[in-house]
C-alpha cells in the first residue's frame, strides 16, 4: 500500500467485486495523500450490505500548524465538516413529507409561507428550489458569516432580496437551497431539518456520527478544513471562495446555523451507510422500509440537465441530489448516469450507484478548488464503480 495509513480494511469475499481493482482505488487514495492533495480523509465503500473497503489516513488537525492545533490522527470515527454533502438529506426529508401527504413540492412556496410572495417569487415552488431553478443567490450573505447562525434574520434578508434570475434558470443555490427548505419544514412540521432527519432516517439507521450541526461534539473535535489553492480570488456562484476560507469554513457559525445546505457533519462510514439505504430502495438492514421505493426513484432520478449559471458547467440533477452523466463527472470518466448524491465544499463527496449497487463516500479536509477536486475524486469513483461490475 502507498501512502502512510495505519487501518485499511479490504473485505471482498461475497461481495462480488474485483479485490484486485479495490486495492487500486485503496493505492490511489493513499497516493494522493502522500503526494499532499489532502491533509487527511477517508474513504468507505459498500456494497450488498457488506463493506467492502474502509480506510483513512492522515491528520485532521495540526497540519503545518495551522489551525492552531498540535497534530490529530484521522480515524475512522472522526467526524469531518461535508458541507454541500448534506443538501441531498435536506431533500430526503421534503420527500418523506411528501409521501406523507404533507406537502406538494409543485404547489407555491407562497401558499405556505405568505411572506414569500412578491418581488418575483409568487409562483416558485418547492421542486423549484429542490432543483436549483428559483433563480434566488444571496453571495453577500457568505461574507457576513456572523449572521449565520440568526434563521430569522436570513430568511428576513432573503425576502427583502429580489431573485437574482428569473424563476425556471438553473443556477445552482449554495446556502439559499437550505435557508427555504428549512422554513417550509418548520411551518409544516414545527421543527427544523435537522430534527426531522435525525428522527426519521438516522436514528432508525443507527447513524449518531451523520447530524446538521455539532450535535454533542466541541467545534475542536472536528477535522480542520484546509485551503491548499494559494489564490487569493476564487469565484463560484458569485462567491470569492478564497476569502477568508479557513476563517470561514471552521467558524462555529457554520454548524449554529443549522443551515441543511452546509452544516452537515459526518464521517465517510455513516454517509455510505446512509446511500446504502438509499440504493436499496430505503430499506433499512433492519427490514423498515423508511421512505417509498416510488418517491425515492423520482428524487433520484433526473429532473433537469444543462448549462448551470452558478457554477459554469453541465449539471444533471434529481431533487437535491446531483446525478452521474454519460460523460465525465464527479462518479465517474463515463456512463455515471444510475449515480446520485452530492460532492461538498470541493473536498468530500457521497454517492449510491442504481447500476451496481455501490454506495461510497470520499472525505477529505483540503481543497484547491473544482478541477483538482474533479481530478482526484473522478479516478476512485470511477475505479471503485468498474471494481463492482
Amino acid at each position: 500500500m502507498a501512502g502512510d495509513c495505519d487501518n485499511v480494511m479490504i473485505e471482498t469475499r461475497d461481495a462480488d467485486v474485483d479485490a484486485r481493482r479495490v486495492e487500486r482505488v485503496a493505492n490511489r487514495f493513499l497516493r494522493q495523500h502522500a503526494q499532499g492533495r489532502f491533509p487527511g480523509g477517508q474513504l468507505v465503500a459498500r456494497r450488498g450490505g457488506r463493506v467492502i473497503l474502509n480506510l483513512n489516513c492522515g491528520l485532521a488537525r495540526g497540519w503545518q500548524n495551522r489551525g492552531g492545533d498540535a497534530p490529530v490522527a484521522v480515524r475512522e470515527t472522526t467526524p469531518f465538516p461535508v458541507y454541500s454533502t448534506g443538501k441531498p438529506m435536506a431533500a430526503i426529508v421534503i420527500a418523506l413529507l411528501e409521501a406523507r401527504g404533507q406537502l406538494d413540492v409543485t404547489t407555491p412556496i407562497a401558499s405556505i409561507l405568505p411572506e414569500f410572495a412578491g418581488m418575483g417569487r409568487d409562483a416558485i415552488t418547492t421542486r423549484d428550489v429542490l432543483t436549483h431553478r428559483a433563480g434566488i443567490l444571496l453571495p453577500d450573505l457568505v461574507n457576513n458569516y456572523q449572521n449565520w447562525g440568526n434563521g430569522d434574520d436570513t430568511w428576513r434578508h432573503l425576502i427583502n432580496t429580489p431573485p437574482r434570475y428569473p424563476r425556471g434558470t438553473f443556477a445552482y443555490m449554495p446556502t439559499e437551497f437550505g435557508i427555504i427548505l428549512d422554513r417550509i419544514v418548520r411551518e409544516l412540521t414545527g421543527t427544523n431539518i435537522a430534527r426531522q432527519f435525525q428522527d426519521t432516517f438516522a436514528k432508525p439507521l443507527g447513524l449518531t456520527a451523520m447530524h446538521y450541526g455539532l450535535g454533542d461534539l466541541a467545534l475542536n473535535d472536528l477535522a480542520w478544513t484546509y485551503w491548499l489553492n494559494g489564490r487569493e480570488r476564487y469565484m463560484v456562484a458569485g462567491i470569492n471562495v478564497a476569502d477568508r476560507f479557513e476563517e470561514k469554513a471552521n467558524h462555529d457559525f457554520v454548524f449554529s446555523a443549522m443551515n441543511p445546505a452546509f452544516s452537515m457533519v459526518a464521517n465517510a462510514t455513516s454517509l455510505a451507510s446512509f446511500y446504502e439505504c438509499l440504493v436499496n430502495g430505503g430499506w433499512a438492514p433492519n427490514g423498515a422500509q423508511l421512505i417509498p421505493k416510488e418517491v425515492l426513484e423520482r428524487y433520484t432520478r433526473r429532473q433537469v440537465s444543462g448549462w448551470n449559471r452558478s457554477v459554469r458547467s453541465y449539471l444533471s440533477l434529481g431533487y437535491g441530489f446531483m446525478l452521474g452523466l454519460p460523460v465525465p463527472s464527479f462518479y465517474g470518466w463515463w456512463g455515471s448516469s444510475g449515480c446520485f448524491g452530492h460532492p461538498g465544499l470541493f473536498s468530500s463527496i457521497a454517492f449510491a450507484d442504481h447500476d451496481t449497487g455501490l454506495s461510497m463516500a470520499v472525505i477529505t479536509n483540503g481543497t484547491r478548488g473544482i478541477g483538482d477536486f474533479f481530478r482526484k475524486m473522478v479516478s476512485l469513483t470511477h475505479g471503485m464503480r468498474l471494481a463492482c461490475r
